[in-house]
Formats: C-alpha cells, sequence, structure tokens
C-alpha cells in the first residue's frame, strides 16, 4: 500500500470514530438510549443471529445437558455478539450514507453520540475476544483465540478501509458466508471438550450458503444508493440478475450440503424430511423471484424491491428449521 493511500484510509478511519458535533447537546432520556443501543445492534435481525449462534452449538453437543452447560452459553453469545459487533461498526462507518435511506440508524448513532458508540464497540471487543481466552482455558483449544480474532478482523475489514470489503465486488458475497456464519461457526463447534466432527462442519458451510443465498433481495434492492455512493457491492458487480441466479445456486447447493452431511454423518432423522419441504418452498420462491429479474433493469429492480421482505422470512423459517434438524440429530445420539 502506498504512503498516500495509507494516510487516505487512515483519515477515513479517523473520521469515523470521531465527530465534529461532539457529545450530544441534551442526553436522552434512559429508554431513549436503550433503544438505540438496540437499534445499532440491528436488533431485528436477532432471529437470524440466534440461529447462527443454535445450530452450531446444538450440532457441538454430544448429549441434551450439553446445551445448559457453560460453554454452550458461552458461545451461543459469543456468535450473538459477533454478529452485533459487526453491526455496530456498520452503523458507525455507514451514517452518512444512511442519513439519506435508512436515517433510523444514524439517528441512533447521533442520538448516544459517536463517542458513546466506539465505547460500545470497545466494550463488546473485549467481551468477545475474552470469551475465546476464557473457553479456550476451559477446553485446551487454544485454536478459539485466532478464530475469534479472525472474526473480529474481518468484521473490521468489512465496514473499514483500507480493504473496505462491502464494496469489494464479488468479494462481498464469501466474506458475507465466511465472516457471518462459517467463522461463529466453528467457534461454538470448536467451545466443546470433544473433537470436531467432519458433518456438523459440513452444515455449518451449508448454513452459511443458504442463509447468505435468502437475503439478496436486502442487498439488491439498495442497488442504486450503494451505486450512488461509489459502494461496489457483489450485486453491482454482478448485475441483478446474475446475482439472483448465484444466490438461487448456493441456496440448492448449500441445503443439499445440509441434507448429505445429516444423512451420512449422522444417519436418517425425521428431521432430514422437514428440512427438505421447508427447503424446496424457499428455492421455489427464489426462483419465482428470480425469473421476475429477466426483462430490464428497472423491472428486475422493482422485482426485488416488492421481494425484499419475503425472501428473508424464508432464511429465518429455513434456519430455525435447521435448528430442528440440528435436535433431531442430538435426540438421536
Amino acid at each position: 500500500m502506498s504512503s498516500t493511500s495509507a494516510t487516505t484510509s487512515g483519515t477515513k478511519i479517523a473520521q469515523v470514530f470521531s465527530d465534529s458535533r461532539g457529545v450530544p447537546t441534551e442526553r436522552a432520556p434512559l429508554g431513549t438510549r436503550l433503544k438505540y443501543a438496540l437499534v445499532i445492534r440491528r436488533i431485528e435481525f436477532l432471529p437470524i443471529h440466534m440461529v447462527i449462534g443454535l445450530v452450531p452449538t446444538v450440532l457441538g453437543a454430544r448429549a441434551w445437558g450439553e446445551l445448559a452447560s457453560v460453554n454452550a452459553v458461552v458461545a451461543f453469545l459469543f456468535c450473538v455478539t459477533h454478529m452485533q459487533m459487526a453491526d455496530m461498526l456498520n452503523a458507525l462507518a455507514d451514517r452518512e450514507l444512511d442519513a439519506t435511506y435508512k436515517s433510523r440508524q444514524p439517528k441512533a448513532v447521533y442520538g448516544l453520540g459517536v463517542r458513546k458508540v466506539v465505547a460500545h464497540f470497545a466494550v463488546t471487543s473485549a467481551l468477545y475476544l475474552g470469551a475465546s481466552v476464557f473457553l479456550a482455558v476451559r477446553t485446551g483449544h487454544w485454536d478459539l483465540v485466532p478464530i475469534a480474532l479472525a472474526g473480529w478482523l474481518m468484521g473490521v475489514a468489512y465496514s473499514l478501509p483500507p480493504l473496505h470489503l462491502k464494496s469489494a465486488g464479488l468479494w462481498q458475497l464469501p466474506t458475507l458466508q465466511f465472516g457471518c456464519v462459517f467463522i461463529p461457526g466453528m467457534f461454538a463447534l470448536r467451545a466443546y471438550e470433544h473433537p470436531l466432527e467432519w458433518a456438523s462442519v459440513l452444515v455449518v458451510v451449508g448454513l452459511s450458503l443458504t442463509l447468505t443465498g435468502t437475503f439478496v433481495t436486502n442487498h439488491a434492492e439498495d442497488y442504486l444508493e450503494d451505486q450512488q455512493f461509489g459502494i461496489r457491492t457483489y450485486v453491482i458487480a454482478l448485475g441483478i440478475r446474475r446475482a439472483m441466479q448465484v444466490q438461487s445456486a448456493m441456496l440448492a447447493l448449500g441445503a443439499l450440503m445440509v441434507l448429505g452431511a445429516v444423512l451420512l454423518g449422522f444417519g436418517f432423522t425425521w428431521g432430514l424430511a422437514l428440512y427438505a419441504v421447508v427447503w424446496l418452498v424457499s428455492q421455489r420462491y427464489i426462483w419465482m423471484v428470480t425469473s421476475g429479474t429477466r426483462d430490464s433493469f428497472d423491472t428486475a429492480l422493482a422485482t426485488v424491491r416488492k421481494h425484499a421482505l419475503s425472501l428473508p422470512y424464508h432464511g429465518v423459517a429455513l434456519g430455525f428449521t435447521n435448528v430442528a434438524l440440528a435436535l433431531f440429530v442430538l435426540g438421536g445420539r
């Protein structure tokens, strides 16, 4: 990296973590501050955050009693914290862009005060990394620390320069898969004293594909806004139709990977039938949305915006069906 690029990146990072406005002129009431704290953590995404934590935590357990263990609870909270930490940083970094189209986020950032949001991020980061050390000591799995550190660094790189992976074109997609689902999933699997099972790892890989596959409309609906602000997402790199086709293929591959890994690794369970039904419903839906993007750009954009809320619900449904499948696996051990 050249000295000029390093200086530019340093300036941009300094701007993210500072605010010329200073602290808010009037301190908001406690209830309002609590609401703002939830907003910057994207509490509306909590169901997906829970799925990301529950699937590997359940799969990693060998008996029902382990789900109530300290290891399981800390691993689950780690996964939820992982997502909320990244969301806080993204709220900080994108507050000027969001002021035009998603005013709820910058209102919360400025309502709390930028310095307070930075403090929230710092404290959450300390708890996040502290949890990895705590579980490493309990289990002897010291790879938990670099896994957590890799997750933290990827969250930072997603929102901040010089990498700014949110604007890295096609690289944004594996970043979402690896950073949002696979890393916390591997952490949860390693949070127990026993060794990894290959089938559980493949289920986590499949989960990363299916979840990111059902949230494409959320990225696609912001096409014009991202383009206006120079953010080159994978949807802009591929185009709306090809992005939908890629995501549809990801959903199919991920679901087949989950079904195959459970069947071959753990044996038949009726949870497989339940999962297959929910997957096929979601797959049919994403194919239907994709077929609506075959005409002009305006038609494609209108189609994804129309379904921007519906497809993520399929992701939530499939995600919790994945949790149910993991519970079936645990019951059959």
